[in-house]
């Protein structure tokens, strides 16, 4: 197969969730206080989306989780929670 017709994986948008913000229909999500995990039949969505959300907010340069400042994982949830 030649360089020109292999296909590139495209990066992932999560279109759904947040067209039916835009609708004004929210995913409901519960999360455990206590613990921080979530559940119900949205909690994988959820958790793609919080991914997709910090890839295009977090730099590949940081070896781990650990390594990313507080600010930038506040600004990854106010992102969230402000749409």
């Amino acid at each position: 197969m030649a360089d020109s017709q292999m296909k590139s994986r495209e990066p992932a948008r999560l279109r759904g969730v947040t067209a039916s913000q835009l609708g004004g229909s929210k995913v409901v999500v519960n999360i455990d206080p206590q613990t921080g995990r979530t559940s119900g039949p949205n909690r994988a969505q959820f958790s793609s989306y919080l991914g997709v959300l910090t890839r295009t907010k977090v730099s590949i340069l940081f070896p781990t989780w650990d390594h990313v400042t507080e600010a930038e994982k506040n600004m990854i949830l106010a992102g969230f929670y402000c749409k």
